[in-house]
């Protein structure tokens, strides 16, 4: 076998081993519900959005800040935040700041992000 045709073969099984990896890092992706790559807390918070939760809190509110930043403002950002200062009518019969609004239930205070896969039933992330 000649050299040229050893190159065209070593590139042609090159090309379908990437192919492969591709289609199968993709078919992994989807079977599993995981992106590779992703930051585990944007998937946590698409997850707590996709299924209905609410964070309610203020800009003023220190506790609130702290719920942030254990999410980081990426994953933040997917998250279903109320204001109460721009909707205080959403926020009336709230007792105090953050609460999390998971699968019909009240959760007062900040809440780590442990806790929080559990109450949503976002732990398979």
């Amino acid at each position: 076998m000649g050299s040229r045709t050893r190159v065209i073969i070593t590139f042609a099984f090159l090309v379908i081993l990437v192919a492969a990896l591709y289609f199968f890092a993709g078919w992994f992706s989807i079977s599993t519900g995981y992106s590779t790559g992703e930051n585990p807390n944007v998937v946590l918070s698409k997850c707590l959005r996709e299924k209905g939760a609410k964070l309610y809190g203020s800009e003023s509110c220190p506790d609130c800040k702290k719920q942030e930043n254990l999410f980081g403002d990426n994953a933040f950002n997917y998250l279903n935040y109320i204001n109460c200062v721009n909707d205080p009518g959403l926020c009336n019969d709230l007792e105090s700041l953050p609460v999390w609004e998971i699968r019909g239930k009240m959760y007062y205070g900040v809440k780590e992000l442990d806790e929080l896969r559990k109450l949503s039933e976002c732990y398979d992330l």
